[in-house]
């Protein structure tokens, strides 16, 4: 069956609109880092921090011990 134009159409505008969504998502995670948010994260310190619950849940997978 083939599509017709409206639904060639519509399926863009989905695509389209996942697009957006994505977008503002990764903008919304960089804001946290943004110089100008008066809120900001320290990158460092979320970085260490990341590491460290790395870290922590490699320990917990050994000690499964499967």
């Amino acid at each position: 069956m083939e599509k017709t134009e409206l639904q060639i159409l519509e399926e863009k505008k989905v695509e389209l609109i996942n697009d957006l969504a994505a977008t503002a998502t990764v903008m919304d995670e960089l804001w946290r880092y943004h110089p100008d948010n008066p809120k900001k994260v320290n990158i460092v310190k979320e970085y260490d921090s990341l590491k460290k619950m790395q870290s922590d849940i490699e320990e917990e997978i050994k000690d499964l011990g499967i």
